[in-house]
């Protein structure tokens, strides 16, 4: 009876021990993932103010990036970025040209280093440039009407009816290198490896005449 139940304990214990070695192990892989884990990705968005005569002649706007990357070290990474920033014309611009309206947008595709501070800690501060092709384009459009195809669920039958658009009356398309710096910050959202970052960067590209400059304030997320 003694016997048969000290055996019945040693192997619970074998087993209970069995178990937490096995745990022990895939916490350890689990955590030597989370410490290989090279490749990152990041999605941001927010406000972009002009600098410049740029400032004078288009409107401050919005904007969205998103990118990858490659973690050399703790500190030092490098990654590839594709900016967005959506603008408006100024009055002045639309009156000089004669025209009802218009919008502006600026593209960029950056090659990016990235040096990070106390990235052990949860709160980390880094400073980011890059260098790149940025395009910009400046569009003149006017009301107009398009005719589309609409589906009526009741009677079961497509019809046309006309909504508001706008018209591209002109177009000036400008293309230069240039490249931008700046500083930010992220914090880690839990245990998930998701950290929310928000960065500053002034920009600069010669496109025409009147060159691009920005500082684009950003926030998003990271993994």
């Amino acid at each position: 009876m003694h016997k048969t139940m000290f055996k019945k304990i040693r192997t619970h214990l074998i087993g209970s021990v069995a178990a937490m070695a096995l745990l022990t192990s895939f916490g350890g892989v689990a955590s030597a993932q989370e410490e290989e884990r090279k490749w990152t990705a990041n999605v941001g968005a927010g406000f972009t103010p002009l600098l410049g005569a740029l400032n004078q002649r288009l409107d401050n706007g919005w904007n969205i990036s998103f990118g990858g990357g490659y973690r050399f070290s703790q500190r030092f990474s490098l990654g590839a970025q594709i900016m967005y920033n959506g603008l408006g014309v100024s009055r002045g611009v639309l009156r000089e040209f004669a025209v009802p309206d218009g919008n502006a947008r600026i593209w960029a595709f950056t090659v990016e280093p990235r040096l990070t501070f106390a990235p052990r800690r949860k709160f980390t501060p880094y400073v980011v440039g890059g260098v790149g092709y940025y395009r910009r384009v400046v569009e003149f459009t006017q009301p107009t009407v398009a005719a589309v195809t609409v589906f009526d669920p009741f009677f079961f039958t497509f019809f046309p009816v006309l909504i508001p658009a706008n018209l591209v009356i002109g177009r000036a398309i400008r293309d230069g290198i240039g490249g931008n710096a700046g500083a930010g910050f992220q914090v880690p959202i839990g245990q998930s490896g998701v950290k929310i970052f928000a960065e500053a960067r002034f920009h600069y590209s010669n496109n025409g005449h009147i060159p691009t400059r920005m500082v684009p304030l950003t926030i998003g997320l990271r993994y």
